[in-house]
């Protein structure tokens, strides 16, 4: 059976250092070796992030991004 992975991000609503206390907050509610948790963050805040998941089934990602070229004409930012 497959692993299940539950992902989300919050759209620049947190600083680093708010970021790693959400996490530090989370990791007890997603503690679960059955599933993969990823948490896509503002860019600014993926080297704290990725710190306060260490040892976790929390896995970190990057907000904005997209593989086609042309799209990040519509899409002139980068959280």
């Amino acid at each position: 059976m497959r692993k299940k992975i539950i992902a989300g991000n919050w759209k620049m609503n947190k600083t680093p250092s708010e970021a790693v206390a959400l996490i530090n907050e989370l990791k007890p509610l997603v503690q679960n070796e059955d599933v993969d948790v990823v948490f896509c963050v503002p860019a600014i805040s993926i080297v704290p992030a990725m710190e306060a998941a260490k040892g976790t089934n929390i896995n970190i990602g990057a907000e904005n991004m997209y593989f086609e070229r042309k799209w990040c004409i519509y899409r002139r930012n980068r959280s």
